[in-house]
């Protein structure tokens, strides 16, 4: 009874380990289907359509208007395009540091487990 406990507990944090190391390859996999699949990296839900909506000039020619949805737009492009990048490094170092968090939790806590159990 004496040793259950810890044991308990170091199979607990093992197994919260494992559940970190999943994720961590999950967060991995996503990462590298959306730099090997698509063209531009994806963005989450709705972002990549952001741009599409933007206001159409109603007078017909070059005014001042035109010149500024222009500019608007473009302005719209470049920020979707810093988020894209922005995401893109989250995504990597979301990967990283749960797969290695994971993987130092879940290989540290099982062998004491093992070491309480077989003591």
């Amino acid at each position: 009874m004496q040793k259950l406990i810890p044991t308990i507990y170091f199979y607990l944090l093992s197994a919260i380990g494992m559940v970190l190391l999943i994720i961590g390859l999950f967060n991995a996999t996503h990462f590298i289907t959306g730099i090997t699949s698509y063209d531009k990296y994806p963005l989450r839900q709705g972002a990549e359509s952001r741009c599409d909506y933007m206001p159409q000039p109603v007078l017909s020619g070059e005014t001042k208007a035109t010149k500024g949805i222009d500019e608007t737009k473009e302005n719209c492009l470049k920020s979707l395009e810093k988020e894209r990048a922005t995401t893109k490094a989250d995504d990597l170092e979301k990967s990283i540091s749960f797969t290695a968090i994971g993987f130092l939790v879940f290989l540290t806590h099982f062998y004491f487990a093992r070491q309480q159990r077989h003591a």
